[in-house]
C-alpha cells in the first residue's frame, strides 16, 4: 500500500487508461448483487474524469483466480534472457584497425587534471566500450579518436563543457586523457556459461544462479501476491462492468506513464528504446507501447469501479476514522506531525485515498479465490 499512497499524494490523482472500453461478462460472476444502472452510476466522477461507468457489475462475492507463489522455468528463463541481453558478448572487427563515426571501441582510458588523476576519471583498466558518436564522454574525446589506429595509444587535450552538470567542480577546467586503444568490436549474443554468470553476476556458476535467482523471485512474488490478488478482483469486476472511456483521456494518461519511462531512461543516460530494450526483457517498442496501454487503461477502469463502488455502497470516513489514518501515515511517512502531512498533502487528497482503500477492502472482505 506504501508504494501506491506515495504515487496518490504527490500526483493527488490516479493516472489511467486505454482505448478497448467496454466490459465483458466473466464466468462464474451470476451474483445479481451491486449490479448498477447508468442512472446511479453517472454520479462516479469523484476523478474528475469525463470518462464514466455505464453499469456496474457484480462485486459482492466476486471471484478472482488465485495467485501462485511458485515460480515457474518460463520466469526464470526470462531473468537469464534479461541479463543476456544487458551484457551481449563483444567480438573484433575482422580486418577493421581505422576508427570511423558509428564505430563501438574497446579502450582503457586515464584523465588527468593539472598533472593529477581525479575521480571518475579513469577506466581503472577495466576496459570500456564507447560507440563513436554516441555523445557518452565530453566534447572532443570521441571526436578525437576518429581516424586513429587500434593497438596505439592516444592523448587528447580537452576541456570540461561550462557549465557541466554531473560535476560543477569540474566545469570548464582543462583535462588530458591518455587513451589506450585496443580494439574495434561488434556486439553479438552472450553465450550463457559459468564464465558470463562469474563476470556478471555475484554468483560463481549457472546452478548457484538458479537457486539463489530462483529464490528471490519466489520472494518477490510472495511479497507482491497481495497487490496482485487485488488487481485480479478489481479486474474481474472491470470485465462485468461496462464503460464510456474518452479516447482523449485514455492518451493523455497513456502519454504521462510514457514520460515517466522517458525520465527513468534519461536519469540513466539514455533513450526511452535504450531503456525498454536494456531493463524490459528486450520487448519490441511496439510491445512496450501496447502494455502501456493496458496498464493505463487498467488504471482508469479500476479508478472508476471503485468510485462506483464506493458510491453504490455510500462508503465514508468517520471524523475518528481519519484521524487514526492521518496519525499512521504521518509516523509512516516520517513526517513531523499529522498536521504537518495534512498540510503538504491535502484534506481533500488524504480522504479520497483512504475511501478508496476502504472500498477496495470492501470488496477484497467478500472476493473469492477460483
Amino acid at each position: 500500500m506504501k508504494k501506491r499512497w506515495m504515487a496518490a499524494l504527490a500526483l493527488t490523482a490516479v493516472v489511467a487508461v486505454t482505448a478497448a472500453c467496454g466490459g465483458k461478462k466473466a464466468e462464474g460472476n451470476e451474483n445479481p448483487e451491486g449490479v448498477q444502472e447508468e442512472t446511479a452510476a453517472e454520479d462516479a466522477g469523484s476523478s474528475g474524469y469525463e470518462s464514466k461507468v455505464i453499469k456496474l457489475g457484480s462485486y459482492k462475492g466476486i471471484k478472482a483466480e488465485a495467485v501462485s507463489t511458485e515460480v515457474t522455468e518460463e520466469e526464470l528463463q526470462a531473468e537469464i534472457n534479461a541479463l543476456l541481453n544487458f551484457y551481449p558478448g563483444t567480438k573484433p572487427v575482422e580486418g577493421k584497425t581505422v576508427i570511423e563515426e558509428g564505430d563501438t571501441v574497446h579502450i582503457d582510458f586515464t584523465g588527468r587534471m593539472d598533472g593529477e588523476l581525479f575521480p571518475g576519471g579513469s577506466s581503472e583498466g577495466r576496459g570500456y566500450d564507447l560507440t563513436i558518436g554516441s555523445h557518452s564522454f565530453i566534447e572532443g574525446f570521441e571526436e578525437g579518436l576518429v581516424g586513429k589506429e587500434i593497438g596505439n595509444t592516444y592523448e587528447l587535450d580537452l576541456a570540461f563543457p561550462d557549465p557541466y552538470d554531473p560535476n560543477p567542480d569540474l566545469s570548464g577546467k582543462p583535462v588530458v586523457f591518455e587513451v589506450e586503444v585496443h580494439e574495434i568490436i561488434e556486439y553479438v549474443d552472450a553465450e550463457w556459461t559459468d564464465e558470463f554468470v562469474q563476470k556478471n553476476t555475484e554468483y560463481d556458476s549457472i546452478e548457484a544462479y538458479r537457486e539463489g535467482t530462483m529464490a528471490l523471485l519466489q520472494e518477490e512474488k510472495i511479497q507482491n501476491q497481495p497487490a496482485q490478488w487485488q488487481q485480479r478482483v478489481i479486474q474481474a469486476v472491470i470485465d462485468e462492468t461496462e464503460f464510456d472511456c474518452k479516447e482523449s483521456e485514455l492518451e493523455t494518461l497513456k502519454s504521462n506513464m510514457i514520460q515517466e519511462y522517458e525520465t527513468y531512461a534519461a536519469f540513466l543516460g539514455g533513450s526511452l528504446e535504450d531503456f525498454v530494450e536494456s531493463y524490459m526483457g528486450g520487448v519490441s517498442m511496439e510491445e512496450f507501447e501496447r502494455q502501456i496501454g493496458e496498464q493505463a487503461e487498467y488504471q482508469l477502469k479500476s479508478q472508476l469501479v471503485i468510485d462506483a463502488i464506493r458510491e453504490a455502497e455510500a462508503i465514508s470516513l468517520t471524523e475518528e476514522e481519519y484521524q487514526e489514518s492521518l496519525k499512521d501515515l504521518a509516523q509512516q511517512y516520517q513526517a513531523e506531525s499529522p498536521e504537518a502531512f495534512e498540510t503538504q498533502y491535502g484534506r481533500e487528497v488524504i480522504e479520497n485515498n483512504l475511501l478508496q482503500d476502504k472500498t477496495i477492502a470492501f470488496v477484497l472482505e467478500q472476493a473469492v479465490e477460483i
